[in-house]
Parts: structure tokens; sequence; C-alpha cells
């Protein structure tokens, strides 16, 4: 059967759109086959079809861009049991592990399907009636409202902390390096079982960042009103207003998420070259 792949990028970035089309041209001139959105498709990357209408026969995800880009994608590869690749065109791209400067190497490795396919956990998150799955973090936060807000987390029916301030972040170890590392939480390895709790800019001194156990079932209980929204962030990608009393309960999912290895990079020494490039990034600015 022809391998087939489905390619997304960032529509807001050229970048991404350049090294679509290259890595689809590579793919093509050894046999595969490529499906992409329609504003890519105009520009001749592949064949035009919608996100939500992948077909059967695709073999994987490719997004180009940044991690952002990646977890956009993330809901319909966990609706097809599809693994995902995240090809580096953006600014922080931990989540990115194909090089946008080598097509032929990718295209090569995805096509013979010489790559190696890693499951990571996911979050199950529940609130209002329904259920939404983070692959890096959800955050309960004060959102527009420029007051101090309450936050009570619990693990296991347990109290953790009551947090006077910006809120608090729930995070996976994948997402450890994202907002729950900005906010003072520590570096954790991506294959370490735990679950990070992190409180944000709390006016109590002494409270600091949770490692729990990987299977903890996380509550965090806040109260928002119509003037004084809070926003429930999943990934960054799903936004909800809090206008109420709300109870959001946070366990491990049964499904994982499936990515994609082409590069076999360490996790510290992948740490080392982020950090290099994002203080690049502050010097020039």
């Amino acid at each position: 059967m022809q391998p087939s792949f489905y390619f997304y990028a960032n529509p807001y970035q050229q970048r991404g759109a350049d090294a679509a089309h290259a890595l689809a041209d590579a793919v093509r001139e050894r046999g595969g086959m490529v499906f992409t959105d329609p504003w890519l498709a105009d520009r001749g990357v592949g064949e035009a079809c919608a996100l939500t209408e992948i077909p059967d026969e695709v073999r994987a995800l490719i997004a180009f861009g940044g991690d952002g880009t990646l977890l956009h994608t993330l809901q319909e590869t966990l609706n097809r049991d599809l693994p995902l690749l995240g090809v580096h065109t953006g600014t922080v791209g931990f989540l990115m592990n194909g090089r946008a400067d080598d097509p032929q190497g990718t295209a090569e490795k995805l096509v013979s399907g010489a790559f190696a396919v890693r499951q990571y956990p996911l979050l199950r998150v529940r609130y209002d009636g329904k259920e939404y799955f983070a692959l890096n973090d959800l955050s309960l936060t004060r959102g527009e409202h420029p007051g101090v807000i309450e936050v009570r987390a619990l693990a296991d029916g347990e109290t953790v902390f009551c947090a006077h301030g910006d809120g608090a972040v729930v995070s996976t170890p994948l997402g450890a390096t994202a907002y729950g590392l900005s906010a003072g939480g520590p570096v954790i390895r991506h294959d370490t079982a735990c679950l990070l709790l992190v409180p944000l800019c709390a006016r109590e001194l002494l409270l600091r960042p949770v490692i729990l156990p990987l299977g903890t079932d996380v509550t965090l209980l806040a109260h928002g009103r119509d003037r004084r929204r809070l926003q429930l962030a999943i990934d960054g990608q799903i936004l909800l207003p809090v206008t109420r009393e709300a109870r959001i309960t946070v366990g491990l999912a049964e499904k994982r998420a499936k990515l994609i290895q082409i590069e076999e990079n360490g996790f510290f020494d992948t740490l080392r070259r982020k950090q290099a490039v994002w203080n690049q990034q502050d010097e020039r600015e």
C-alpha cells in the first residue's frame, strides 16, 4: 500500500509552509502520498483535505511549526489513533523531533517506517460535564481579571494547598518544561512517572510546586462570576471561561499520545540546546 501522510502547518508562519513543501516533494519522490490543509494544497503541498476529515489510509500526521501547532493537531490524532511527528520551524519546539533542514532524510525514514513511536501519558480533564485531554498541562487562572483568586488543590481528596494568587497549573512530565517550569517548577525528565502541581504567584510564601505520583486524582476548586471570569486553559489550545463555582477534576487518561521519534535526542542535551536558543533570542531583543 502506498504510504500516506497528513501535513499540517501553522498558517501564520511561512517557514512552516516552506518546510512542508520540501518534505512533501521528498515523500512523493519515494512513492508516498501527502494530504494536507486546503490552504497548503493551494501551494502544491498535497491533496486538499480538512484536518477533521483525514483519510483512513494515512499512516501519520506531520505538524510543522512549534509546540502549539503540534498540540493543535493532538485531538485528531487521538480520535484516529495516529502517531504524530513535529517538524520544528517555530520558536520553542520542545515537543518537535523532526528537522526542517533535512527533508530527504526525514522522508526516507517516514516512507520506509524507520522511526520509533513513543507513548506519553495524557491528562483527562473533566469540567462542566465535559471531558478533555491534555498532553502538556492545564491551567486555572484569573484570566482578564486583575485581582487575586483563590484556588484549592486536592490530591486524592486531601488538600495540598489553598493558594491566593494567579491560579494553578497541573502538568504531565512532558509538559513540565512548559508553563510549570516558567512558573518556578522543577526540571522533570519526560520519562518520569509523575504529575506536577504548581501554584501561580501565590501570596503564601511557603507554597511551592508539588510532585505527585502519576496516577493521582487532582481536583481544583475555584469560584468565578460573570463580572470576574476565570479561565481554564487546556494545552493552551482550549480556553474555557469559569463564571461560577468550579470543580475541575484531573486524572490519568487511559489513552496515550503517540509521538514519532526521527532523531534520538537526550533530554538534557535538548534542554541545553533550547536554553541556548532562548538566551540568544533574549540577547537580540
